[in-house]
C-alpha cells in the first residue's frame, strides 16, 4: 500500500497586508483530515459489494473474502438494530475469529466524506455494541472515508493475536469509545492511521471494565506490543476524563512496541500528548516523534500531564512544537536510565525538558520560551509561526530525519537556515513585497 503524494503548497501572492499573508499561509499549509488526498476507486482486482443498510453491511463484513471491497452508501448505520451473523452482538468483523486468513480488503464510504457514512453503537456504556470494527484474521486492509462512534470498547480494534496486520485507517472520524478509540494488541504490526479525526465529545466515561474497573480508561490510540505503527496527519482532541482525573496519553505505543513513527499530528485540549513507552525502558524501542503540534488548554478543569513522554531507547524527538499553556511544568520528559541514546533536538516549547530516573537524553538546540503570539492561532491548535517568533526563526540546521516540516515543506538548508519547532515559516510570508 503505497504512500500518497503530499499536496503542493499554494503560491505566495505579493501585495497583501501582513495579517492577510499570515492567514493565507495558515489556510494554504494547514494539514487537516479535510485535506486528505482522495483514494482511488477499488481496482479491477476487487470484487465490489455495495451496501445501504446496517444489516447488509454486517452481512457483507461477515462474508468477506480476499480481494473484496465494501462500498457503503451515505447514511447512518445503527449496529444495535442488526441481527448479527455471529449470533452474539453488534460488531463489524473483518476476518472471523479463528478462521482462515483473508487479505486485500477495503471497507470505505462511497462519497469520500466521513460525515456521510456514520456507523454507530448504542453508547459508551452499553455492551450490546462492543466494537465498531474488529479486525481478526485479515491483512492488507484499508478502512477509509467513514465515521464510527458510540461503542462500548473501541471504535476500531486490530487483533494481532488473531493475525491482523498491515492495516490502513485513512480519513476516518472516530469518536466516543468507552475505552481506547483505536486499539492494537500484540502482533498488530504495520498499522497506519492517517488524516483522521479522533475525539471524545464530552470526555471519557468511568467504564465498568476500566483498569481498574470503574475508572476512566482511555487513549485515542493505544498500541500494545505492536511494531512499525505510523500515526500521521491526524487531528486528535478532547482526550480527557469526565470525572476530571488524568486520561492516558492521546497516542500511546508500549508494552514492547517498536519503531513507531508519529508525525504531523495536531493534538489539542487533551490531558496528555504522545508517549513512546510508559512504565519502563523496555516498554518501547526506537521510534521517531517529529513535526507535531501539541497544545494544552490553559482553562482546562481536568488533570493535565506532559505533552511528550518517552522511555524508549534510541528514540528521536525532532522539531515538535508543544505548548503546556502553563498547566504542567515540563513539555518533554525522558524517563529511566535504560532509555539510552534518546535524541531531543529542535523542539519549540513553552516549558522545560526533564530527564527523570537516571535518563540522560542528548539535548540540542531546543527552545523552551515560546510565547502565544509566536503562533497563528494557539486556541485552535494552529501553531504555525508568525514573524513574532524571531527567536525560533532561522536558528537551526535542518536535520536529516526531519528535512521537511508539519506541512511537508522542505526546510531551508544550511547552518541557521531552518526554524526551531514543527513549522518552517516560509521567507515569503515575512518578506513578500508590497504588503503593509
Amino acid at each position: 500500500m503505497a504512500d500518497f503524494p503530499r499536496q503542493a503548497p499554494l503560491p505566495i501572492v505579493a501585495g497583501l497586508t501582513l495579517a492577510a499573508v499570515l492567514l493565507f499561509g495558515a489556510a494554504a499549509f494547514a494539514r487537516t483530515p479535510d485535506e486528505a488526498p482522495s483514494l482511488a476507486p477499488p481496482g479491477p482486482e476487487f470484487s465490489v459489494v455495495g451496501v445501504s443498510t446496517a444489516q447488509a453491511l454486517a452481512d457483507a463484513c461477515w462474508n468477506l473474502a480476499s480481494n473484496r471491497a465494501i462500498v457503503i452508501a451515505p447514511g447512518t448505520y445503527d449496529l444495535a438494530s442488526v441481527a448479527f451473523p455471529n449470533g452474539v452482538d453488534g460488531r463489524l468483523t473483518v476476518g472471523r475469529f479463528g478462521a482462515a486468513s483473508i487479505s486485500h480488503i477495503q471497507i470505505r464510504g462511497a462519497t469520500g466524506n466521513p460525515a456521510d457514512v456514520v456507523i454507530q453503537g448504542a453508547g459508551m456504556l452499553d455492551p450490546v455494541v462492543p466494537f465498531g470494527i474488529q479486525i481478526f484474521t485479515a491483512s492488507d486492509v484499508v478502512i477509509a472515508d467513514l465515521s464510527v462512534r458510540n461503542v462500548y470498547y473501541h471504535a476500531v480494534a486490530v487483533q494481532g493475536d488473531q493475525g491482523a496486520h498491515d492495516i490502513r485507517l485513512y480519513h476516518l472520524r472516530l469518536s466516543d469509545a468507552g475505552q481506547q478509540i483505536v486499539k492494537g494488541v500484540p502482533g498488530a504490526d504495520d498499522v497506519r492511521i492517517e488524516y483522521s479525526e479522533l475525539f471524545l465529545a464530552n470526555g471519557a466515561v468511568n467504564h465498568p471494565e476500566g483498569s481498574p474497573p470503574g475508572s476512566c480508561y482511555t487513549n485515542a490510540i493505544d498500541g500494545v506490543g505492536a511494531d512499525r505503527w505510523i500515526v500521521r496527519d491526524n487531528l486528535i482532541h478532547d482526550i480527557r476524563c469526565q470525572d476530571l482525573s488524568l486520561a492516558g496519553p492521546s497516542i500511546l505505543l508500549w508494552q514492547g512496541s517498536a519503531d513507531t513513527l508519529v508525525e504531523r499530528n495536531t493534538i489539542i485540549d487533551s490531558s496528555r500528548g504522545i508517549a513512546l513507552g510508559l512504565v519502563s525502558a523496555t516498554d518501547h524501542f526506537n521510534g521517531i516523534v517529529r513535526n507535531n503540534f501539541i497544545r494544552m488548554n490553559p482553562a482546562a478543569s481536568y488533570a493535565v500531564d506532559v505533552p511528550i513522554y518517552v522511555t524508549s531507547p534510541n528514540a528521536r524527538l525532532l522539531n515538535n512544537t508543544a505548548l503546556t499553556s502553563g498547566r504542567y511544568p515540563n513539555a518533554i520528559e525522558v524517563r529511566y536510565a535504560g532509555a539510552t541514546g534518546v535524541q531531543v533536538t529542535g523542539n519549540l516549547l513553552d516549558a522545560a525538558i526533564l530527564p527523570r530516573n537516571g535518563a540522560m537524553p542528548v539535548l540540542d538546540n531546543n527552545l523552551g520560551s515560546a510565547q502565544p503570539d509566536w503562533f497563528v492561532d494557539p486556541a485552535s491548535g494552529d501553531l504555525h509561526l508568525t514573524p513574532m517568533a524571531s527567536p525560533a526563526i532561522a536558528h537551526a540546521t535542518a536535520l536529516a530525519d526531519a528535512a521537511d516540516d508539519f506541512d511537508g515543506q522542505s526546510r531551508t538548508a544550511g547552518v541557521n537556515g531552518s526554524d526551531i519547532g514543527a513549522d518552517q515559516i516560509s521567507p515569503d510570508l515575512i518578506f513578500a513585497s508590497g504588503f503593509d
